[in-house]
């Protein structure tokens, strides 16, 4: 089966640059992880069609669109307020 290709946006993508180096770098791991093999590491909100990656205190909160093999990062944050938003 193909990569998933993994695209963020551009919030998401400050907020890494922003982030301590070893965070960014443990999540970039594991994105890598999931583009792979999606479904075995995520897991699906309650609510809303959107999936979660657990990396430490950090959450990842990602959209999938399977027909066209693509994650999209659509937020990045501290486990403790990552989903006030959705």
């Amino acid at each position: 089966m193909p990569d998933y290709e993994v695209k963020w946006t551009e919030t998401t993508a400050r907020f890494l640059e922003k982030m301590e180096g070893v965070d960014a770098e443990k999540i970039l791991e594991k994105m890598k992880l999931v583009s792979k093999a999606p479904f075995h590491y995520i897991k699906r909100l309650n609510g809303v069609p959107l999936y979660s990656l657990r990396t430490g205190k950090y959450r990842v909160i990602m959209s999938i669109e399977r027909e066209k093999l693509v994650i999209l990062v659509i937020d990045v944050g501290n486990r403790r307020n990552v989903y006030d938003d959705l």
